[in-house]
């Protein structure tokens, strides 16, 4: 796993002329690069994905960053009209020159404006922590229940502080946001805090060794005595998040004797600086306690005047303490911000018609309970995708993009005209009307939505590769299901009738097979046959069934481009003479039946259904004949 680590200094005086100033300090997260995923970079978080707010040298949307889990590749923005007419003012630097796009691999960076951006990993080596190499001359350990009894002497700072936290935790929509608003926070309640920082351990970091990441800081005085970038204390982190789990404050010495051997000249360099300040380093470290690898560290000086031998450090503990409710803040909105990730990811399980439900759980509860609902019910199927599937084995990816264009096609318009789309059978949707709420014109709704279907799919149904069957009828709705897995679904005789009707198009040639109380439901709403057509496919017993009804096909009531006899303007007139031959066969006519379909409608699919089931009979209806029959595509 790879992540970039974004690095920004603001020196005093560099926001001179900015509407938007940030606050002189250093800034930095580090945040796990997405595989395969283009990532948005600038300064606004209305248009990207990670923002770097405190560089005004940065563009609202600066540039993309896609890891191919070998490289990051780095990319300037072009022109996007109309929220972005001009490409961004300030290149990307890429080993010292400006480019518009480069390949960085781990360890290198690039930089924008004021910002290094560094590809690290989690197995890099950090820089080490110069107090970390000399002895620790205090330090303090408290559980959160002990910090509770510690009073403060001078709350006003920190409540003034807190006030600020409705107007931050507002703004904030995602974790990184969150611990960049807390670490604002922080820094306002303690002014004797030189840096804040959200800091973990690894996940794959060994027991013995030390290593800290920096997810997110807030640098308030860079060049307190110390030489580079602000690192926290490695053995204090580990120390609180993996040994002691309580908040733990350390008070490091600057003397030179106690100076580890080992110590760099860096470090003595640091701590010969801050003995000469009179200052003594202090850190506090406070871990999360919800089973995380977090915590909250912030670390400053302890300044000793010259009428004093001794710094006063008093406000430590009072820092301990406001810290580890911070950190007890930090807990619950992270916990929040997760059940909003979650509920989102959920949520577009749920069908779209029962989402807008789910804010209200005891509705919901009473909603999802299985009920008895007179309900319109749509099945549409998508024939071959067994052998397409097989046919595409390679690349099953690019296969199921083409199935999933088909799908997305089906359920969206259903989804359109108020239906709930039940689930996918496999490479079919069913979808229905009548529930959760009642809709008077849900048969009109569901003709509308395989309409739709038929005009977005119009080479499917033409190629006979795709069938609708529409129903309706009483039926139990509402979450339906095993205990361990129950989803919103629709139980009852008309749900298996859908798809005894979608399996007839395939005989019939045809797109949309609708029942007879859908049809005459239709009939009323459209007489003059303005939305759609109607025509009658005789009576059939579908396969399983016992009882037979009247079979009707639904069409359009133009042409979308594959012209029919229905969607011509000899339609009523054709009609007549459609339903004629229909009833002849019916009434067991069939030498006439035969001879009305063959010469008036020699290229009808549907006729073409009639005729094969007559020669199939040699002409002669059954003696049991009741005029139903089961139709069966061409063999």
């Amino acid at each position: 796993m790879a992540d970039l680590e974004a690095l920004t200094r603001i020196d005093p005086g560099a926001g001179a002329g900015s509407s938007v100033m940030s606050a002189p300090g250093q800034y930095s997260w580090r945040y796990a690069l997405p595989d395969k995923k283009i990532v948005r970079l600038g300064s606004d978080t209305a248009f990207c994905d990670w923002v770097v707010p405190e560089d005004r040298m940065i563009s609202r949307f600066h540039a993309t960053l896609e890891w191919n889990g070998t490289a990051l590749t780095v990319a300037r923005r072009g022109v996007l009209k109309p929220d972005f007419p001009t490409p961004p003012q300030n290149h990307i630097w890429f080993h010292n020159k400006p480019v518009e796009q480069c390949v960085v691999k781990p360890g290198e960076w690039f930089v924008i404006g004021q910002t290094r951006f560094t590809l690290r990993g989690d197995a890099d080596s950090e820089p080490e922590c110069p107090v970390d190499a000399t002895l620790v001359q205090h330090q303090e350990e408290r559980s959160r229940a002990e910090l509770e009894h510690v009073a403060f002497t001078n709350p006003s700072i920190l409540l003034k502080a807190m006030e600020q936290l409705p107007q931050y935790l507002k703004v904030v929509a995602s974790e990184p946001a969150l611990f960049r608003q807390m670490l604002k926070v922080a820094l306002n309640a303690m002014p004797k805090c030189d840096a804040a920082a959200v800091v973990r351990i690894p996940p794959d970091c060994p027991v013995g060794e030390l290593r800290v990441t920096v997810v997110e800081q807030n640098v308030r005085n860079p060049g307190a005595g110390a030489q580079g970038e602000f690192v926290p204390s490695r053995k204090l982190v580990r120390r609180a998040v993996c040994q002691q789990r309580k908040s733990c404050l350390h008070v490091w010495s600057t003397d030179p004797s106690n100076f580890s051997p080992m110590a760099g000249s860096d470090h003595n360099l640091t701590l010969g600086v801050l003995q000469q300040q009179g200052a003594t380093p202090w850190a506090i470290c406070t871990p999360f306690q919800d089973n995380s690898q977090y915590a909250l560290y912030v670390s400053g000086r302890l300044v000793t005047r010259p009428s004093e031998t001794k710094a006063d450090q008093s406000h430590l503990t009072e820092y301990q303490k406001f810290i580890e409710i911070l950190v007890g803040l930090l807990e619950t909105t992270r916990r929040t911000l997760r059940l909003t990730r979650q509920n989102a990811v959920i949520r577009e399980a749920w069908p779209t018609g029962v989402r807008k439900f789910l804010d209200d759980p005891d509705k919901l509860e009473v909603l999802l309970k299985p009920q008895e609902r007179d309900v319109t019910v749509l099945f549409c199927d998508l024939r071959g995708y067994s052998g397409f599937a097989e046919a595409q084995g390679a690349s099953l990816t690019a296969a199921w993009g083409e199935i999933q264009k088909a799908l997305d096609a089906m359920s969206g318009a259903v989804t359109e005209k108020g239906g709930i789309v039940a689930g996918f059978r496999g490479d079919a949707v069913l979808g229905f009307w009548g529930w959760p709420n009642t809709q008077p014109d849900q048969i009109e709704r569901a003709a509308e939505a395989a309409l739709r279907i038929h005009e977005k799919l119009s080479g499917w149904m033409v190629n006979r590769q795709c069938g609708l069957g529409i129903t309706h009828g009483r039926a139990l709705a509402g979450r339906l299901g095993a205990h361990d897995l129950a989803v919103v679904d629709l139980y009852g005789p008309v749900v298996n009738l859908a798809f005894r009707l979608e399996e007839m198009t395939k005989a019939y040639g045809v797109g949309i097979v609708v029942s007879d109380e859908v049809a005459k439901k239709l009939l009323i709403a459209d007489p003059n046959w303005t939305r759609w057509r109607l025509r009658g496919l005789g009576t059939v017993r579908p396969r399983g069934m016992k009882t037979p009804l009247i079979a009707h096909e639904l069409s359009p009531a133009a042409s979308s481009g594959h012209d029919t006899w229905l969607t011509g303007e000899w339609y009523e007139s054709q009609l007549q003479q459609w339903n004629e031959a229909v009833e002849l066969f019916i009434k067991g006519q069939w030498p006439d039946a035969l001879e009305r379909f063959s010469d008036l409608f020699p290229e009808d699919p549907a006729a073409k259904c009639f005729v094969r089931y007559m020669q199939r009979g040699k002409n002669a209806p059954p003696p049991n004949w009741d005029g139903a029959f089961t139709p069966k595509p061409e063999e």
